[in-house]
């Protein structure tokens, strides 16, 4: 059945207000906020399903969440136990009549529950969660209100799947970045064009910089190690050969005074063997 122009207006609405959302409370509260009100909805829960096969209430509309989650949903258990089970949606006009209604949700909540709307929440093919609807005020939802509910769940889907995907970008970003204000070497990573892309806090405190990083990112390195140029020296031939320097010292002028620096610097390249850029490791060692 196609959209009428309401749920099609409803639909891109939902669309556009969670496209630039990277936090999956955020996102489901948005959507079960707008919905909710357009339907004109009593409540409205999206479930989403953990590995032990339970349902857990990420996000509620007019319920409190906190009831929700002291209840049990699990799939196979309850209309949005079925809909995870069977993946499929379903309109339930007289829940106290439906077998699988649980009334103790009811029970435990304060809710009345006089009609359903429950769909899957589907990623990659597969079920996810539930996002389901209670009480109509103006009376039962209709088929139009099923379709929409049901591209919903697909959308919000696709939309939990980018949630998760960025979350594990900046998860990994993050990971990266301790490793590298873990080391005790500067390390210098630059582009092929010689424009720094990172540098770490032991990197800046050997050639006594500014200790902020977002002073020195993208400026030339020629920049960065003007007070070192023979460290310039080094990187811009690994940028330019190619090829890996492992282990060599040198002494260098640093601040007027002569320092030891041990030093390894390789090229950044692609797995297709394009060359990126190149990173050089360093250590103050005039000491030891």
């Amino acid at each position: 059945m196609r959209l009428g122009l309401f749920h099609f207006q409803l639909l891109y609405q939902v669309l556009e207000s969670i496209h630039y959302i990277y936090e999956e409370h955020e996102l489901a509260n948005t959507v079960l906020k707008s919905i909710s009100t357009a339907l004109n909805a009593e409540g409205g829960t999206i479930f989403k399903l953990m590995p032990d096969q339970s349902l857990y209430p990420l996000a509620s509309y007019g319920a409190p969440i906190e009831k929700l989650r002291e209840a049990k949903f699990a799939v196979g258990q309850g209309v949005v136990g079925w809909v995870a089970e069977h993946a499929q949606p379903v309109k339930v006009d007289r829940p106290g009549q439906d077998t699988r209604f649980l009334g103790m949700i009811d029970s435990s909540t304060g809710f009345k529950t006089r009609t359903i709307l429950a769909a899957p929440i589907i990623a990659k093919g597969k079920t996810i969660g539930v996002i389901e609807f209670l009480n109509r005020k103006e009376g039962p939802f209709n088929i139009p209100d099923l379709e929409l509910v049901s591209m919903v769940g697909r959308e919000v889907g696709i939309a939990f799947e980018n949630v998760n995907l960025i979350k594990g970008l900046n998860d990994a970003r993050q990971f990266l970045e301790a490793v590298a204000n873990s080391l005790s070497a500067g390390l210098v990573v630059s582009d092929q064009q010689g424009r720094l892309l990172k540098v770490n806090p032991r990197g800046l405190e050997i050639l006594g910089l500014d200790k902020d990083e977002s002073v020195w990112v993208a400026q030339p390195l020629g920049r960065f190690f003007a007070s070192a140029p023979g460290l310039m020296k080094i990187i811009k031939g690994v940028i330019d050969d190619g090829a890996p320097v492992v282990r060599q010292e040198t002494v260098i002028t640093i601040d007027g005074k002569n320092r030891t620096i041990g030093y390894s610097g390789v090229p950044v390249n692609a797995k297709t063997g394009e060359r990126l850029g190149s990173a050089l490791l360093y250590q103050d060692i005039t000491s030891l």
